[in-house]
């Protein structure tokens, strides 16, 4: 959890899938912590690397995942924030209703995304690195929750939704917040909300500033040569995890460390209290 929220976003759907079972956890737990133990162990050298060179401006980029919670129905809101091309801000957190469609849990998503922007303008206002009359940058892939948050009027379909979540319409009249679409394979916001294949999870890695800041050898870690992913795994860590956790078994193997790897439990401390 701590690496995760220090350092590695790319962590946020495997973390937040074991947490859930951190106060029970069953053997099969274990294991798709061993998962995450061993990716960990062959990315010991990731970090976030930021350009000066590359766009300051600040911009983010909201996500739902929708009814992904197979026993609750409850979607999954997950947003990013990057400046310089690294990634500065993220989360991932399970919505508290049910969403009825995907554009409400992308609407809902939105909200969340809405009050963390609006919170990173106050401060870099203070420190000189924005204006006060700058908008800050949303991405979203969902055009329905874009014409949702930009129409006040009445919606038929929609008003059953808490008022809370209707924050995103104030700020995006008020010009604090810019709405804009983007493409579901750009959309940064996806490694934060769902599992996704391989390709796509080293894909959108680089998008939001992960790489390798030095050699093993340099930094004195001990690494396994193992890929990360071997050519013939298609799923990610966060994949197998999710799919592992949800919960019944976990299938599929991260290729990183020794396969039969024993990592044996040492106390509370692991999952916290």
């Amino acid at each position: 959890m701590y690496i995760m929220v220090g350092t590695r976003p790319d962590l946020a759907v495997a973390v937040g899938v074991l947490s859930q079972f951190a106060a029970d956890p069953c053997p099969t737990h274990w294991q798709a912590l061993k998962r995450v133990f061993r990716y960990i162990q062959g990315t010991q050298t990731h970090g976030i690397e930021f350009q000066a060179t590359s766009n300051d401006k600040l911009q983010g980029y909201s996500d739902a995942y929708w009814a992904g919670d197979v026993e609750t129905r409850r979607s999954t809101s997950g947003y990013a924030f990057l400046m310089n091309n690294g990634c500065i801000s993220w989360r991932i957190k399970k919505q508290r209703t049910v969403a009825l469609s995907s554009t409400e849990a992308e609407y809902m998503a939105l909200t969340e995304a809405t009050q963390e922007a609006v919170w990173l303008k106050e401060f870099l206002c203070e420190i000189g690195e924005m204006k006060n009359d700058e908008a800050v940058k949303i991405y979203e892939d969902n055009q329905g929750s874009i014409a949702l948050a930009k129409n006040p009027e009445f919606h038929k379909r929609t008003k059953h939704i808490d008022i809370r979540y209707h924050f995103v319409r104030e700020k995006v009249a008020d010009g604090q917040v810019l709405l804009q679409y983007c493409a579901t394979k750009n959309k940064k916001a996806d490694l934060m909300t769902k599992p996704i294949p391989a390709a796509q999870f080293e894909y959108l890695q680089g998008m939001i500033g992960i790489k390798t800041l030095r050699s093993a050898k340099a930094s004195g870690s001990v690494v396994n040569d193992t890929p990360r992913h071997d050519v013939s795994e298609k799923r990610s860590v966060a994949q197998q995890v999710w799919y592992g956790s949800t919960i019944q078994k976990v299938t599929g193997s991260i290729p990183v460390g020794r396969a039969n790897e024993k990592v044996k439990p040492s106390g509370s401390g692991v999952w916290g209290s």
